[in-house]
């Protein structure tokens, strides 16, 4: 399996490193640019990754090719490169125009587009496709569990909703500030709630109601209930809703 990737920033050295853990006999092709991550993965992988001399060889020696360059960069990349039919095309762009990246490429044999995400690197959690194309469904399951946009409407709910990784990581972060400033030592406080949080997130996959439902699974007058009527007094659930509008906004205008 030949793999080749046209930019090489933090996500395409997290799907590399998805790849190379996966299976030893991937061979993977990465542009020189972000010298310093490229030079990293070679490192760390001398067997399986080399460096291009430019994106032209890239593609030329790759089955599957990754797009992973800013958006605003994307279709003037494209306009240098030459495609045969042939290729494997999978987007990373968040907002890349498919029908006039197509006049760009002509005809390929695959051109999905896709959300992956750091943790790609561990092989777990989701990687958005759309359209769901068997053959890149079945590339991307060693990286995590393959979820399937059937539009590029659908495609541009699930992008916005990973906008909420970094404010969760700091929400997360607070709360591990709040329980060193009561007490706990910052390492007791994170094992405690990195691993609490990891099992609600399980329980909440396997339960069969609403997530509502979920919630309510409460003592009427217990803490849970004293904190979510807090929040919810005071709005703080509901801009978490509202901060995904903007993103949204941003996300399908091309």
């Amino acid at each position: 399996m030949k793999l080749g990737f046209v930019g090489t920033g933090i996500i395409s050295s997290a799907l590399v490193t998805g790849f190379c853990e996966s299976c030893s006999e991937v061979s993977v092709i990465v542009t020189p640019r972000s010298k310093e991550k490229a030079e990293a993965l070679k490192e760390r992988y001398p067997s399986q990754v080399r460096i291009a001399r430019n994106n032209q060889q890239v593609v030329d020696e790759s089955d599957w090719i990754f797009l992973a360059v800013l958006p605003q960069q994307a279709m003037n990349v494209l306009r240098e490169l030459h495609f045969t039919p042939e290729k494997k095309l999978i987007s990373l762009v968040p907002t890349l125009d498919f029908a006039e990246a197509e006049k760009l490429t002509g005809p390929l044999a695959v051109f999905v587009d896709v959300v992956p995400l750091p943790f790609a690197a561990k092989r777990i959690g989701p990687v958005v496709l759309c359209p769901p194309v068997q053959e890149a469904k079945e590339l991307l399951s060693v990286l995590g569990t393959v979820v399937e946009a059937e539009t590029p409407e659908q495609m541009s709910i699930f992008r916005t909703s990973t906008a909420l990784m970094s404010p969760y990581y700091m929400l997360l972060a607070k709360v591990v500030d709040w329980c060193r400033e009561k007490g706990l030592r910052e390492d007791q406080a994170r094992t405690y709630l990195t691993s609490y949080w990891g099992a609600l997130c399980q329980m909440a996959e396997a339960f069969p109601g609403t997530l509502e439902e979920l919630a309510g699974e409460m003592t009427p007058g217990g803490l849970n209930w004293q904190a979510l009527n807090y929040l919810e007094e005071k709005g703080a659930l509901d801009e978490w809703q509202a901060a995904l509008d903007p993103v949204l906004e941003r996300v399908r205008r091309k």
